[in-house]
C-alpha cells in the first residue's frame, strides 16, 4: 500500500479513538505508521549481508519486528523527550502493526511474523500500490491542509476529518466483503483478485492434467458483464514439461517475484523454448510487469533471461 494511504489512515485511526484521549502523541502515531516503508533505504544492505529480508515489504513488515524497533525508538524518543515510554512504545506498536495489518490486505504476500516464522501472506483484498487509495489520500491531504490555512472554522476540518474516516472504514468493509464472497465461490482451481476500482475484481483460473495446461483470466464487474481478458491451453511435450517446471522453479528464486502469481506463456521459435511469466498483481489497464526464460530445446539448458513490463494484452503474445 502506498505510503500516503499508511500516512492518511494511521492519522484517522488516532483522531477516531485515542483524539479524546490526547494529541500528544499523534505524530508518534503517524511516524510508525509509515516507518515499515523506510526500509527501502535498508535494501542497498542486501549486497552485504545477502538476505532477501533486507528487500521492500521484506523483515520490517512483521508484527515481531514491529514490537522491537519501537521498543528501541521509543526508549530513545522517552528520554529525549521526557515522555513515557510505556505509552510510546504501546502507541508505536499498534500502528506499526496497522501498517503491517494493511499490507497484509494487499496482494504482495509479507513475512509478518518474521523471524519467527519465515511463512508470507496476503489476502489479495486490495491491489498492493493502489491507485484509487492513493489518490483519495492526496485529495485528503491537499484539502485539509488548505483548509487548515484559507479557514479558521475547526469545524469544517473536523468534517472533513471524520468524512474520510468513515470513507476508508466502509471502503475496506466493502473490499474485505466482497473478496470472502465471491471467494466461497471459486472453485480449488480459480483465484480472486482486486482490480484498480473497488467494484471491479478478476478471476483467474489455473489447470494442470498432465501436460495439459488451461489458463483464463476474466474481469468481473458488479454492474457489468463478464469481460475475458485471457484465455489458453496449452499440451507441452515432455522436455517442454521439465522445462516449465525448472522454469516456474527459477521464477520462484526471486524473492520479489516469488510473492505474484504467474501466468506463463509459451513461445516456441527456431529451437528455442521461451516461458514468459507475467504477474497478476502487477495488471494495470494493458501493462503488466513480465520475467522470460528462453531454454535451448536440444541441450535443455537456459540461454538468455530476459525482465520488463508489457503494453500488449497477454493473448497477443501468446503462440
Amino acid at each position: 500500500m502506498d505510503i500516503f494511504t499508511h500516512l492518511v489512515v494511521g492519522a484517522l485511526m488516532y483522531l477516531l479513538f485515542l483524539r479524546d484521549i490526547t494529541l500528544d502523541y499523534l505524530f508518534i502515531a503517524i511516524f510508525f505508521s509509515v516507518l515499515p516503508d523506510l526500509d527501502i533505504f535498508l535494501m542497498p544492505l542486501k549486497r552485504i549481508f545477502k538476505s532477501n529480508y533486507l528487500e521492500h515489504r521484506g523483515g520490517s513488515h512483521s508484527y515481531i519486528i514491529g514490537i522491537i524497533v519501537t521498543c528501541i525508538i521509543g526508549g530513545f524518543y522517552s528520554i529525549l523527550r521526557q515522555r513515557s515510554f510505556f505509552i510510546v512504545w504501546i502507541i508505536g506498536s499498534l500502528f506499526y502493526g496497522l501498517h503491517v495489518s494493511m499490507d497484509l490486505l494487499t496482494t504482495t504476500k509479507i513475512p509478518y511474523l518474521f523471524p519467527i516464522s519465515r511463512k508470507e501472506r496476503s489476502f489479495n483484498i486490495e491491489k498492493a500500490g493502489s491507485f484509487f487509495t492513493m489518490v483519495n489520500s492526496v485529495i485528503f491531504l491537499i484539502t485539509s491542509l488548505l483548509v487548515s490555512i484559507f479557514s479558521a472554522d475547526i469545524i469544517v476540518l473536523r468534517f472533513f476529518i471524520d468524512f474520510y474516516t468513515f470513507f476508508f472504514l466502509i471502503y475496506y468493509f466493502y473490499r474485505i466483503s466482497s473478496k470472502l464472497w465471491f471467494s466461497s465461490r471459486l472453485n480449488k482451481n480459480q483465484k480472486y483478485f482486486p482490480g484498480v476500482l473497488p467494484f471491479f475484481f478478476i478471476i483467474f483460473k489455473k489447470e494442470i492434467v498432465e501436460n495439459e495446461i488451461s489458463l483464463s483470466i476474466v474481469r468481473k464487474s458488479h454492474f457489468s458483464k463478464n469481460q475475458e481478458i485471457f484465455s489458453t491451453k496449452s499440451v507441452l511435450k515432455d522436455e517442454e514439461m521439465v522445462l516449465f517446471e525448472q522454469g516456474m522453479a527459477l521464477c520462484n528464486e526471486y524473492y520479489y517475484f516469488a510473492k505474484w502469481t504467474a501466468v506463463p506463456i509459451f513461445i516456441r521459435k527456431e529451437g528455442i523454448f521461451s516461458i514468459r511469466f507475467f504477474f497478476i498483481e502487477t495488471m494495470m489497464r494493458k501493462r503488466t510487469m513480465f520475467i522470460q526464460y528462453d531454454f535451448d530445446i536440444f541441450t535443455q539448458q537456459m540461454i538468455s533471461f530476459n525482465r520488463g513490463s508489457s503494453h500488449n494484452k497477454i493473448s497477443q503474445l501468446h503462440r
